[in-house]
């Protein structure tokens, strides 16, 4: 999801009072936004669309008939494919006998509950006696939010001062600066993979795969591809047949709206949907932009499907917007699912009403096994059974680390981490139930996991309209 995944990252900014103050209320007192379980249930009979290109499974799934980092001739491509970065030599940097020493970076307050969220999973393999009977000692998150230069001190001081092994980041800016001293250094980083670091580099772990997309050459990650599930949840969603669909996509005037167009243009039309308005002019960081001319534009051109691929502080305008202008049809965007956020923001709930959003974490109202098991853990380091975006993309970082060095084994140094992890035969989160989507490895670091749900705002609450699944990624040709 390369550009739109960049712009909810940078748009979180906008929000930071709103989130923060929701979350760190869970740890106060009782939410009014904990997770449903049975009044969250997903509907079936009017989301038949999608055909062979999506599946029932959630992460930890089958992906049978799929083609993305869980499987699949993509899979298997990426899986041959040469990776970027220095292999593995040995070195023991942060490793005991008994412990392993790990660090994180993170914009603290606008991806509040992420070091909950990594600690809370950690602190259950200590709990079980460690990893092949070390534990891991997490550091205190470093926060970066002043920006790129904040990041590589804080990540140089992790290596060279702490001798971290490993090093988990949510964060902007963890770009080519940063990821190249860990390269070097042969250090395994996670994030998410929008970033170009986390892409056809052996160091580098996107918790859901690679998502540049063909936003990065051949040259930089020999297999691209963009993720199906960009286009065939909401197609799922709206219960039309691709060949039905019209979409119109309304970006910003940036590097990333321009980046995302041609993916999503690319994605449709391949899917048999017709896209009618295609758009990246909507101003870019101007307060208060009035959205009236990009509103008549899109209802002129009569979509039945309206993606706004705008940065956070524009979606609720537009779609106020829309519906003001006697558009009835469904209108989607990928920025909005955040938990605690619509109790926190009345206004904004009431211009979201009826929005989709599509979400690549499980969200928490489908309280599957993993969200269970991410909120137990949660209490049992004590923190309020509240799953933030931050807590849950930190779990699935802390999770996928875990399985790498149960992967490795006991003889742990750089050189084994590399030959085991990404010399081919390994899975991430294969055993999970109702968790992120498997991925092999190498292919994880080339394409993405490709999963995604599809919740839709009702007053202050999300309902589960696509369950949290997998789909074939569409392979870049040019």
């Amino acid at each position: 999801m390369t550009g739109t995944v960049k712009r909810f990252v940078i748009a979180l900014m906008v929000v930071l009072a709103l989130v923060a103050a929701a979350c760190s209320s869970s740890k106060k007192s009782s939410t009014t936004t904990t997770a449903a379980s049975s009044n969250t249930t997903a509907a079936s009979s009017n989301t038949t669309a999608g055909g062979s290109n999506t599946t029932a499974a959630s992460g930890g799934g089958s992906s049978s008939g799929l083609n993305n980092a869980g499987g699949g001739s993509l899979a298997d491509q990426a899986n041959k494919a040469p990776l970027a970065g220095k292999t593995g030599s040995g070195l023991t940097r942060g490793i005991t006998t008994d412990s392993i020493t790990v660090g994180c970076v993170s914009e603290v307050q606008n991806f509040a509950g992420y070091e909950q969220g990594l600690r809370a999973r950690i602190e259950r393999a200590n709990k079980d006696g460690g990893v092949n009977g070390r534990k891991i000692n997490l550091l205190p998150c470093k926060d970066d939010s002043a920006g790129v230069q904040a990041n590589l001190s804080a990540i140089q001081g992790l290596v060279n001062q702490n001798n971290a092994f490993a090093v988990f980041t949510l964060s902007q800016f963890v770009l080519s600066g940063s990821t190249d001293f860990l390269q070097s250094n042969e250090v395994p980083y996670y994030g998410w993979g929008f970033l170009p670091g986390f892409c056809g580099n052996r160091w580098g772990f996107g918790w859901n795969g690679c998502l540049a997309g063909n936003t990065v050459t051949a040259q930089q990650d020999p297999v691209r591809a963009i993720q199906g599930a960009l286009a065939d949840a909401i197609i799922k969603a709206s219960g039309m047949d691709p060949t039905q669909v019209k979409l119109a996509v309304q970006a910003d005037n940036s590097a990333a709206g321009k980046a995302g167009n041609p993916q999503y243009n690319t994605l449709y039309k391949a899917r048999g949907a017709q896209v009618v308005y295609l758009e990246n002019n909507f101003p870019a960081n101007v307060a208060g932009a009035d959205v009236t001319p990009y509103v008549q534009a899109m209802v002129a051109a009569k979509p039945n499907i309206v993606m706004i691929s705008t940065p956070f502080a524009d979606v609720g305008p537009i779609a106020a917007g829309l519906t003001a202008a006697g558009y009835t049809g469904v209108r989607y965007d990928y920025t909005n699912y955040i938990p605690g956020l619509l109790a926190s923001a009345p206004q904004l709930a009431k211009a979201l009403d009826g929005e989709y959003v599509n979400t690549q974490i499980v969200p928490a109202e489908q309280n599957t096994p993993f969200i269970q098991q991410i909120n137990t853990d949660l209490q049992a380091i004590g923190q309020k059974p509240f799953v933030t975006l931050g807590g849950e993309i930190g779990y699935i970082e802390g999770e996928q680390f875990v399985e790498e060095l149960q992967a490795v084994g006991q003889d742990l140094n750089t050189k084994t981490w590399d030959q085991k992890v990404n010399g081919g035969g390994f899975t991430a989160y294969k055993d999970l139930q109702g968790g992120p989507g498997p991925m092999q490895f190498p292919a994880g670091h080339d394409i993405a996991a490709d999963c995604a749900a599809i919740v839709k705002i009702s007053g202050t609450s999300y309902n589960v309209v696509t369950p949290f699944q997998c789909y074939s990624s569409l392979p870049v040709t040019s």
